[in-house]
């Protein structure tokens, strides 16, 4: 039996991830990109789609129970086929 909170830490892991390539990627757009208007929404419209999705998994996550166990491999039930 594995206890579920270990995919949550995975889970986090991958968020922390995504954080750290949207600055990277924010920063480039914003230091490197033309300045001009559509420079800008692009940049407003990714913001607002990565926040969107990450308290979207916020929410759920929230709703989890994560005392839970799963079994990843099946038990044996000493049974021939």
């Amino acid at each position: 039996m594995v206890p579920i909170n270990i995919f949550l830490f995975v889970f986090l892991f991958f968020m922390f991830l995504v954080l750290l390539f949207t600055f990277f990627n924010v920063y480039h757009m914003v230091r490197y990109g033309r300045a001009c208007k559509s420079t800008i929404v692009i940049t407003t419209v990714y913001l607002i789609v990565v926040l969107g999705m990450i308290s979207l998994s916020i929410y759920l996550i929230s709703l989890a129970d994560w005392s839970t166990s799963i079994s990843i491999i099946p038990a044996s039930t000493n049974q021939i086929y």
